[in-house]
């Protein structure tokens, strides 16, 4: 028993066991929802063949609880959380431990709530729970780390000031009602977050937490092998000593505009070339409609992209690439209804012809879309997604779970997501008139329009007019357009069930079968994941795409010109669950295809038919060619890390080529030559093919046709030797210019050893020294706010790359930084005493040989071995097996030695520069 602020007895009580909670017929976990004595909401999942266990933690505070003199101060609060708590006062305690077993940790700062979480090892779940929860009532907030962390605060700031979204998001803020809380800036930089006369920056973190940092306001998800008696002992052991009541609350009643800021065109002129046109209608809340989901509904018509439909219609007119509906900001008083529309340079002169064909759809919406047929359909496709979801991982259920209980009711915590009750057509029709000119905003991004405001955050240039009477009136009465709603799916008609299954059926590991010389064909028929569900890669080996940087650029095009004319064909397939994607690689060109199993061959199958003599048309291939250009253009221009990082990878890997070389080859096409040589790139062709989930083979043999009668297929290729290059071979050092403001340094380890043994080495440092790394020169140096490092093996070459952006230092910084802590690496080691080598390395193995969570990491790492050519898909527990047999002493000896040869490292730099981008 225990007190709460109201003295009112009472004790930790159940709000719902497993049976009264909706889920999936293939979720094996177990749920219950208590609540502490305190009034905090807890979620329990037992998850028994867990190997990690994950908390989350969810409070209903966010950049909507700013105090106006101190913006961006919830995320400056969670950021500081984790630097420390009364028992555990070492800022990187938390860190630390989480890293050393095996764990991760995050969180994030919304409008109105915050979530943080962690997932580690099991066996050390409480001691993690036990640093984790006391954020939420010791932390220290010391003085010494505010003012370091605040230059955290100040890089994230500086690292975004060129991100499109974030600055499109601050003219959004600035555009809007400026007593509505959604004005305030969020992330926050050294201009608002500043001590006042009689309030240090300290201080007002401890008073922002004791104000909205309270268990009534929070919602806690704790994820777990352990029993559900084990669970709620640990919540209420760590949860209670939270506060159990704030001082107040929130509550948003302002709209978000201004009647002076509808009806209104906003022009955006962006860092990168770009034209966009998005439409916005101010919608109500929506929490109250989550089960039916009228929006989503209105959303799912409005951008269909099948046969007649809008898209369509706008597409043929070579005004759009692109449609998307239903995005845009939500929160308890509001829901922005967002179409974001990408524009040809043709339909930037036709926006309001676009803008008027959206409401002459629109109003066939109103007039015929608003049928319980149509709705059906749409909730027939969710339910199928629920009732054969793949059971996320412990690290993403938790954070999801914490913040669901906040908005749905308790039994939906799973199911709410995914509740479609019918269609509620007076909420439908509200919505529908909501879509108006005078309640719309329109939005125009592109360089080269007038504007008259500097918004101040970001220096983001804009201009605000109203729709004026002549245009406003064409919206009203549009002109009827040659567009219809979508027809019945026949993807839908047929329910999803399983396979039979032979009596003798046993499969473990795929099986190959010699098709052809040309065609190896792999297939497994999964017993383990019994869902309705399929994988199918086809690897085709085509010398002629990567034989040049011009036949590589060639292809890619080909194959988005290929994406683009089978998405119209293919939508209802796609609607349906079914996905596919066609892109080139190292060997030549993958098309992966997923979805429900009945129908995954013989889309396969379609799309190969369709791939054999494609004919496109000269404007779209224009169009398509453009928006190339202008994405490999700029797509590593403002992105310093992204660029070093291509790079490498550029120089390292064969048959690997930079996006500005693939531009400039791109650039010399014309549709003639391109038609005529994109033939030759199927001239000589190879293919592997896998087949994985609920198949059997004979099911197989229309796709094998249809390959045999596209490709030939008579001879058997040679794999492209992709071994990388050595860093010896590389001139050094290697120096680039970014117009970025920000430096950066990416210092790569090269081992010039494949075995199984080298590549745990390489798997066991990064896990050692990440931690360390980020503390000494994020966290201590505060050289930046992007520190890390990652392991990546390169055909089995193993990598290791450590990294810094900083907004603060230059790239020579950075390197004397990076170099030092090299230096350092033999007295790193030589701290690291043998029980934490031993618990990494016993993380590692069974994070290595743990079973597939699901079938699409199933799928994904026996075609991973597949194109490795490890067909006896045994190397990941080879490395287990190499990594459980080394020695401490063996493994500091190898990794001194890797750090004392420099021939086998490379540090790459970028730096600011200002030049002409035109």
């Amino acid at each position: 028993m225990a007190t709460d602020a109201s003295e009112v007895f009472s004790a930790t009580r159940v709000i719902l066991d497993n049976d009264a909670i909706t889920r999936s017929p293939t979720d094996k976990r177990s749920y219950r929802i208590i609540q502490l004595d305190n009034a905090l909401r807890c979620v329990l999942v037992h998850d028994p063949k867990a190997r990690q266990a994950s908390a989350a933690l969810a409070v209903g505070a966010g950049h909507f609880h700013d105090p106006n003199h101190a913006q961006g101060l919830a995320h400056f609060l969670e950021h500081m959380l984790f630097l420390g708590t009364d028992k555990y006062p070492d800022a990187n305690n938390y860190q630390d431990f989480i890293s050393a077993h095996g764990g991760n940790h995050n969180a994030w700062t919304g409008t109105e709530f915050s979530n943080y979480y962690f997932t580690i090892d099991a066996p050390y779940f409480e001691q993690a729970l036990d640093r984790f929860m006391r954020f939420f009532y010791q932390p220290k907030l010391d003085p010494k780390w505010v003012e370091k962390e605040l230059q955290s605060i100040e890089s994230e700031f500086q690292l975004k000031r060129q991100d499109e979204l974030r600055r499109l998001y601050q003219v959004h803020k600035a555009t809007a009602n400026p007593r509505h809380p959604f004005s305030k800036f969020s992330v926050g930089n050294l201009s608002t977050l500043q001590n006042q006369p009689d309030a240090p920056l300290a201080q007002q973190l401890r008073e922002f937490f004791q104000r909205w940092y309270c268990a009534r306001r929070m919602t806690l998800v704790l994820v777990g092998p352990q029993s559900f008696d084990q669970l709620q002992a640990l919540a209420e052991q760590h949860g209670r000593p939270i506060q159990s009541g704030c001082a107040d609350m929130l509550y948003v009643d302002e709209p978000l505009y201004l009647t002076e800021q509808l009806g209104v065109e906003l022009h955006v002129q962006p860092i990168k070339d770009a034209r966009r046109l998005i439409l916005t209608f101010a919608l109500p809340g929506i929490d109250d409609d989550y089960a039916n989901k009228t929006t989503s509904y209105i959303a799912h018509i409005l951008g269909y992209e099948g046969p007649n439909s809008l898209y369509s219609y706008l597409r043929n007119q070579h005004w759009i690439n692109s449609l998307a509906a239903g995005g845009g900001i939500s929160g308890s008083n509001f829901k922005d209804f967002n179409i974001n529309m990408q524009l040809t340079a043709e339909g930037m002169k036709h926006r309001d012809d676009i803008i008027e064909a959206i409401f002459s759809y629109i109003q066939l919406i109103r007039e015929h879309g608003l049928q319980a047929w149509r709705y059906n359909e749409r909730r027939v496709s969710v339910m199928n997604a629920f009732n054969f979801q793949e059971q996320p991982r412990a690290s993403d259920l938790a954070p999801q779970l914490a913040i669901n209980l906040q908005h749905y009711l308790a039994e939906d915590i799973i199911f709410g997501d995914y509740r479609m009750d019918g269609l509620f057509e007076p909420k439908a029709r509200q919505f529908l008139d909501c879509m108006h000119p005078d309640n719309m905003r329109i939005t125009v991004i592109h360089k080269e329009l007038d504007t008259d405001t500097i918004e101040p955050i970001y220096g983001t240039h804009y201009q605000v007019r109203p729709i004026h009477f002549e245009r406003r009136r064409k919206f009203i009465e549009p002109a009827t357009i040659d567009a219809q709603l979508p027809e019945p799916n026949p993807y839908l008609e047929t329910p999803w069930k399983l396979q039979t299954v032979a009596p003798d059926e046993k499969h473990e590991q795929p099986k190959r079968d010699i098709i052809a010389p040309g065609l190896h064909s792999w297939h497994l028929h999964d017993l383990d994941f019994r869902q309705p569900k399929a994988h199918l890669y086809l690897g085709l080996q085509l010398p002629n795409v990567i034989a040049s940087p011009d036949s590589f650029a060639l292809a890619r095009l080909w194959c988005e010109l290929m994406l683009d004319k089978l998405n119209e064909q293919c939508y209802d397939a796609e609607v349906a669950g079914l996905h596919f994607n066609l892109y080139p690689q190292q060997q030549g060109m993958t098309l992966h295809v997923s979805g429900p199993a009945l129908y995954v061959p013989k889309l396969a199958t379609t799309l190969v038919q369709a791939m054999k003599n494609p004919k496109f048309v000269q404007q779209r291939w224009h169009d398509l060619r453009q928006r190339l250009l202008l994405n490999w253009r700029q797509a590593l221009l403002h992105k310093p890390l992204n660029l070093l990082f291509s790079h490498l990878n550029v120089q390292l890997q064969p048959h690997t080529y930079s996006v500005l070389k693939l531009a400039d080859n791109l650039e010399q096409s014309t549709f003639a030559s391109f038609t005529e040589t994109t033939e030759q790139l199927f001239l000589q062709a190879s293919v592997q093919l896998f087949a994985h989930g609920d198949l059997h083979q004979e099911q197989l043999q229309p796709l094998h046709q249809a390959l045999h009668a596209w490709l030939g297929l008579d001879s058997d290729l040679q794999f492209a030797d992709l071994t990388p290059l050595a860093l010896s071979q590389l001139s050094q050092p290697q120096q680039l210019t970014t117009q970025h403001s920000d430096s950066a340094v990416i210092a790569v380890l090269q081992s010039d050893q494949t075995d199984v043994t080298e590549q745990g080495i390489f798997m066991l440092l990064n896990n050692l020294l990440q931690p360390r790394f980020f503390s000494s020169l994020r966290t201590e140096q505060q050289l930046g706010y992007l520190v890390g490092t990652s392991y990546l093996p390169m055909q089995e070459l193993p990598h290791l790359m450590f990294y810094v952006q900083s907004s603060r230092v230059d790239a020579k910084t950075i390197n004397l930084a990076i170099s030092e802590f090299f230096a350092s690496v033999p007295k790193i080691l030589a701290s690291i005493n043998t029980e934490e080598f031993r618990k990494v390395q016993q993380s590692l193995t069974q994070q290595l040989t743990e079973p597939d969570s699901t079938l699409r990491a199933r799928s994904q790492r026996l075609w991973s071995a597949i194109t490795q050519q490890d067909h006896d898909f045994s190397r990941l527990n080879r490395i287990a097996e190499a990594m459980q047999k080394l020695t401490y002493d063996s493994f500091t000896d190898r990794a001194q030695q890797l750090f004392n040869n420099s021939s086998h490292q490379m540090f790459l730099s970028a730096s600011p520069v200002s030049f002409d981008s035109s």
